[in-house]
């Protein structure tokens, strides 16, 4: 059974680790989100946050298409980076899979996708948090 690669920025919703949601929080004062662990707001600086649930839809904002990974990168390369707007505002940057590079879009619509990776044999299988265009995307 899959763990989460961070238990901070994703919580796993189901055993075989293909499902998931992204964590963050918002802010008592000014309704901002953060995405992932925070100790203030980045928009007010209050201390007054909640921890919440991330949409599992976004808009991508940005992407690069990476031909050489850092070492230990375990996945194909080439490879895409989108950096992905939520609807609550925060930014989240995850490998981009299932898309051609001449489909790549700026502002298409794009889902999270979870998939078990591993890094070297006998290492623990984790479920890492990427991203794929919405099934209802055209």
């Amino acid at each position: 059974m899959p763990v989460s690669v961070d238990i901070n920025r994703l919580k796993l919703t189901n055993e075989e680790g293909t499902q998931g949601v992204l964590l963050g929080f918002r802010c008592r004062d000014c309704g901002g989100h953060v995405f992932g662990p925070a100790t203030y707001c980045q928009g007010c600086t209050s201390v007054e946050l909640e921890p919440v649930e991330l949409s599992k839809q976004g808009t991508l904002y940005s992407y690069t298409v990476v031909r050489v990974p850092s070492p230990g990168w375990p996945g194909p390369v080439p490879y895409v980076l989108g950096q992905v707007e939520l609807p609550e505002g925060p930014q989240v940057l995850a490998e981009l899979i299932d898309c051609p590079e001449t489909a790549l879009r700026i502002g298409m619509a794009v889902e999270l996708a979870l998939q078990p990776v591993k890094a070297g044999e006998g290492d623990t299988e984790r479920a890492v948090y990427k991203w794929r265009p919405a099934q209802d995307s055209p």
